[in-house]
């Protein structure tokens, strides 16, 4: 294995298992070792590693002011709600744009549908079914 890629390897396994090389499975923390004692790199992904981790770890103990989780739910569910009314709910915007807009299309459709059906004494639905359903060939 190439220095590089080894380098590469060891930064993945610190994302994945910490920069505490106790809490690495036994084979993946022996050859860490081995590398963190020949490259500077690594040890500075791992000193990198370990000051992330410090900064999490305080950062989850610095108390929240009180209420504050309850009032980022509630901007949370504002916003949704928001969002919803100005596509459905609001007559100037599009309440009853996509209204108008749903009703055409259902308008047109039934026209051009029986401005195009097949009319007459020799037309048979049962060869359309026949032809979307069984893939007979007429």
């Amino acid at each position: 294995m190439t220095k590089g890629s080894e380098i590469d390897l060891f930064a993945d396994r610190l994302d994945a298992y910490g920069p505490d090389l106790a809490r690495w499975p036994a084979d993946f923390a022996g050859s860490a070792e081995a590398l963190l004692a020949c490259s500077a790199e690594a040890r500075a992904l791992q000193s990198d590693s370990q000051r992330f981790a410090r900064l999490l770890a305080s950062a989850a103990e610095a108390p929240a002011p009180n209420g504050f989780a309850f009032r980022v739910v509630g901007e949370i569910a504002a916003r949704r709600e928001d969002r919803w009314f100005r596509l459905f709910g609001s007559p100037g915007r599009f309440g009853l744009a996509s209204a108008g807009l749903c009703a055409a299309a259902v308008v047109i459709g039934v026209s051009l549908g029986l401005a195009t059906s097949p009319t007459g004494a020799s037309y048979d639905p049962g060869d359309a079914i026949d032809v979307a359903f069984n893939d007979v060939d007429l």
